[in-house]
Parts: structure tokens; sequence; C-alpha cells
């Protein structure tokens, strides 16, 4: 981790070093500045460069101070909310004679039965009844998300090799050199418009392997308001989480 001084604030950063020709500088949602270069990039010209984005750096970085904080730990009770595609849905949790966790959404609200002899051990049920739930979101992930694949790839005639959901700790969706895409199940909970969003910027790195101005006019041929979705994902980013 190195340090520098830009304005009258002392920043820390990191740099990694890629086979880009380029170099590449990011703040992402936890306010990390991030530097991406060139293998042989000499750290006096790193400094050049940061120095040279003072404004647009501490720029994005107040801009960061203004996203909403992630949600505190749900306890999956009755009366509390989760998000699906945009929408908030109440819960509904009830102890059944069964024998493990079911969900479903029906009528406008999750609902939720759990074995009964789970009623009285808190974070035991607690943990079953999240496993189930994350579960639920990657099942509809996968079908939303390869419907919306299967729509926009044949916008911007390409062909991904395979689609997964899964967990990711930071990206919201990645594309591998092997034309694989990968989606982080929680994007399903926000709108569709998002969704929507993601996919298309995964498909455009069938085409572009970076983020080219050629990389986002593809983008913005498709999803015309990208601005407005990456700065909902800002926002709104560390919500879509329980």
């Amino acid at each position: 981790m190195q340090q520098i001084k830009l304005g009258n604030k002392l920043i820390n950063y990191e740099i990694i070093r890629t086979r880009r020709k380029t170099m590449g500088i990011i703040v992402d949602h936890e306010r990390n500045l991030i530097v991406r270069s060139p293998k042989n990039t000499a750290e006096t010209k790193i400094e050049e460069v940061l120095k040279k984005k003072t404004n647009w750096i501490l720029s994005k970085l107040k801009e960061m101070d203004k996203i909403k904080p992630a949600p505190k730990e749900k306890e999956f009770m009755t009366g509390e909310k989760l998000p699906y595609l945009g929408r908030r849905y109440r819960l509904e949790v009830n102890p059944v004679e069964i024998s493990k966790v079911e969900v479903k959404l029906y009528q406008g609200k999750f609902i939720i039965d759990y074995p009964v002899e789970l009623e009285e051990k808190k974070e035991q049920r607690r943990e079953k009844i999240r496993v189930a739930l994350i579960e639920w979101y990657r099942e509809h992930a996968k079908e939303k998300i390869n419907e919306r694949v299967d729509k926009y790839k044949v916008k911007l005639d390409v062909e991904p090799n395979n689609v997964v959901v899964k967990k990711q700790k930071k990206r919201w969706g990645s594309c591998s050199s092997k034309d694989n895409l990968n989606f982080n199940w929680k994007i399903i909970m926000a709108p569709m418009s998002i969704v929507d969003y993601l996919v298309v910027h995964e498909l455009t790195h069938l085409i572009h392997d970076n983020h080219s101005r050629d990389f986002w006019a593809t983008v913005a041929a498709v999803i015309p308001d990208i601005k407005e979705k990456k700065e909902w994902l800002k926002v709104n980013g560390k919500r879509l989480d329980f």
C-alpha cells in the first residue's frame, strides 16, 4: 500500500501491475484508490498521473461519502422486508412441520416456512433461513439473467461461452478470457433496468476487452442512460445484501 498527498489529504492507494498498455485509476465502493498499470511503470510516473488527477480523485472520494451504508443484518422475522427486482417485499415467517426451510414469493410477500424444531434455536434458524434465501435468489437470478443475456446477445451479435451466477465479493459481473460471463447473484435485488445494464456491460466485453471509449459507446447504444445506472449502483449497491 502506497501513500500520496493530494490537495490537503494523505491518501492510501494500491498499485496492481498487469499486462495492460495504459494506466487505469478507480475509486471502488469502499473508497479504495486503485491504480492498474503496465508492469514496468515507475512509481514516480504513477505519482505524477495521480497528482494530475487530484480533482477527479477527490471528487470520487466525496461521492463515496454519500453512498448509503450497508443494511443491518436481518433477523429474518415477520415484518422485515427484502428487495427483489427493485421492489421490497414483506417477510412472513412461520414454524411448520417440515424438514427444511422453504421460501416462496406469493401474493406480494416472501413466505418463509421453517422446521418447528428451530423455534427455540434463534441463531441456527436465522442461518438456515439466510442460506435458503440465498439459494432462492440465486435460482431466480439464473433464470432472469439468462433471459436478459438471450435478449441482448442478439442485439450485440455476440455469443458467450457460459453464464454463471455466483457470489462475488466486489464485482457485479465479469467476463473471462474464455468468454465466460459471471454475475453476482445479488444483482437480482436491483431493478430490472439495472440488471439489463450489467448484462449489456459484460456482453460488451465480448467485443471490447477494456473500458475504452468504443466500449462505452457500444454499451450506450443499447442502454442510453448508463450514467444514471452507474450512479444508482454507487448509491444503492451496498444495500443489495442481507
